[in-house]
């Protein structure tokens, strides 16, 4: 007999929302800021702010993965990664990876609402009391805090923009959601986009469509 088991969530105790901390983020964050989103309404919220420097929708488990590529390859930029606790769960392996690497122009904001909210709102494991803060500070991550309403959000948002240490910061949010416009563009159009915003303010090549072209088929000059 498989035994049922009934998910008690915190929901009761949340009040932040995470449109509420997008608006946030979008206040205090520079335009050079890069951004990390994953997929779902979160890249949805942020996408509708119109940053330029942001890459999207990125697959369940990857967006903290990519957010410390960033920030290794561009040591001299901020790089904030907005992750769900659904979607770091797939790959709690990225915090190991993080904390060994160290980055301290890195910041990874998990909006924790403590179920998956584009299936059918199924509880995650931080519904049953997995704490990613803690799994976090269990990897050597120093720097790392829970918040659950907005004052202390900005606070210490404020202290991890100003200095230079890798943070994590689980925010425990409302699972309700906010009205917001389709997005405008597609995954592929916003990497490309992102890449080409990285190449102007970088002053540096990233894709060269023509590098694997051959010397005979380069027309000589006129």
């Amino acid at each position: 007999m498989i035994e049922s088991f009934v998910y008690k969530t915190q929901w009761e105790e949340l009040i932040l929302k995470r449109p509420e901390c997008i608006r946030i983020l979008d206040r205090k964050l520079d335009n050079d800021v890069l951004v990390v989103t994953p997929t779902g309404r979160t890249y949805m919220y942020w996408e509708a702010t119109g940053r330029e420097a942001q890459m999207s929708q990125v697959n369940l488990g990857l967006c903290l993965p990519v957010g410390l590529g960033l920030a290794l390859a561009l040591p001299h930029r901020k790089v904030v990664v907005l992750d769900g606790d659904g979607n770091l769960l797939f790959n709690l392996a990225s915090l190991a990876d993080v904390a060994a690497h160290n980055p301290g122009n890195l910041i990874s904001i998990v909006f924790d609402n403590e179920c998956y909210q584009s299936c059918d709102s199924l509880p995650s494991a931080t519904s049953r009391g997995v704490d990613i803060e803690g799994v976090a500070r269990s990897c050597g991550i120093k720097n790392t805090a829970t918040v659950r309403e907005s004052s202390l959000f900005e606070e210490i948002l404020d202290k991890a923009l100003t200095g230079n240490e890798l943070a994590i910061i689980v925010v425990k949010v409302d699972p309700g959601e906010e009205n917001v416009p389709l997005p405008n563009q597609e995954g592929r159009e916003n990497k490309y986009k992102f890449v080409r915003h990285i190449e102007r303010t970088e002053n540096i090549r990233v894709i060269n469509p023509y590098s694997r072209r051959r010397k005979k088929d380069v027309l000589p000059p006129a």
